[in-house]
């Protein structure tokens, strides 16, 4: 089986930062619908969830399901429960995945470690998917649902210099590695000289919504300059803006978020939130899983570059209802 990467890049519409609406004890549940093959096989599939119980993962996890049911493969998935990823977990699961014999694994690699496991799954003949990756060499990724973290960081850099005045700004993320550092070098490489921009300081949550407050506290305690905040994490939603509405710097800190879930619609639409994201989670997570059975059934997970469109927005209440519609999240 030829081992090289198929990347579906995420490529969108220039405006907002990114977010990946990045979970335990684990649950293993088969799709409804799909082939009852068994559990192994060449067109059995196993998705381990980063957060099952978050509403973006949640939706990927059944738009897979669906497009798995209408491709006629078996469909399983797992992931840790809870409010934050657990690698651990996550990679244990994987193992399971690769000792049960699944045709293929998809999952995003939430550390470093999951090269290593996804290239042993490889090495057994799997087909493996990633969503978020960066498709490298050592990824172990056959396919991978990526973005262009260049792109991305000018994308954010992009929505911060349309608020007026100097910027002092603070990234929150999962961690100073793996996808946290990648979309960190992406936006600190896109405001590169620039007069008015400023990164003055980074927080780490682990991608756990229960510590978005106190990090951002942490933050405006050791940067009181700071008047943006922005993130790529879907979690960080609720706890950056109860931070900003205790402090009273509600307006006076822009904070640009991820995603309409944890009170993003909301905070968007009362104007408490400079910007948004919203993504064609659905569809990349459909055209994801018809490449992957594509894979099992040819014996080939390379192949050309397939291009998924994402959308970044400077959302109106328009352009939110508008996307609604269509399925983005």
């Amino acid at each position: 089986m030829s081992r090289k990467t198929r990347t579906l890049a995420l490529a969108g519409t220039v405006f907002l930062t990114a977010g990946l609406a990045l979970a335990g004890c684990t649950s293993d549940t088969p799709a409804e619908g799909g082939s009852s093959d068994g559990a192994g096989g060449e067109l059995s599939i196993q998705f381990v969830n980063p957060l099952p119980n978050y509403p973006s993962w949640r939706a990927i996890g059944d738009c897979l399901a669906e497009e798995a049911e209408s491709q006629g493969v078996d469909f399983t998935e797992s992931g840790p429960t809870g409010s934050a990823m657990d690698p651990t977990t996550m990679i244990t699961q994987i193992q399971s995945a690769i000792a049960n014999k699944k045709g293929a694994i998809m999952t995003l690699p939430a550390s470093d470690a999951f090269g290593p496991i996804l290239t042993q799954a490889q090495d057994a003949g799997i087909v493996t998917t990633t969503f978020y990756g960066d498709g490298a060499d050592d990824s172990g990724a056959d396919i991978n649902v990526g973005v262009d973290w260049t792109e991305l960081g000018k994308l954010y850099v992009e929505a911060i210099e349309t608020i007026p005045g100097d910027k002092k700004v603070g990234l929150m993320t999962s961690a100073d590695t793996g996808i946290g550092k990648s979309w960190m070098d992406g936006v600190k490489a896109a405001a590169e000289g620039l007069d008015d921009f400023e990164i003055v300081g980074e927080v780490y949550t682990g991608d756990d919504s229960s510590k978005a407050l106190d990090q951002t506290n942490a933050l405006l305690t050791a940067h009181p300059e700071v008047n943006v905040i922005t993130t790529n994490l879907g979690t960080a939603t609720a706890g950056t803006l109860s931070a900003l509405e205790a402090k009273n710097l509600t307006g006076k800190v822009q904070f640009l978020g991820n995603g309409p879930d944890n009170g993003g619609k909301e905070a968007l639409l009362a104007g408490t939130e400079y910007r948004i994201l919203m993504q064609d989670l659905c569809g990349a997570a459909k055209k994801s899983l018809v490449a992957t059975v594509e894979a099992l059934k040819s014996g080939e997970a390379g192949g050309e570059t397939l291009q998924i469109p994402m959308g970044f927005i400077m959302a109106s209440t328009d352009d939110y209802e508008d996307l609604v519609a269509k399925n983005w999240g």
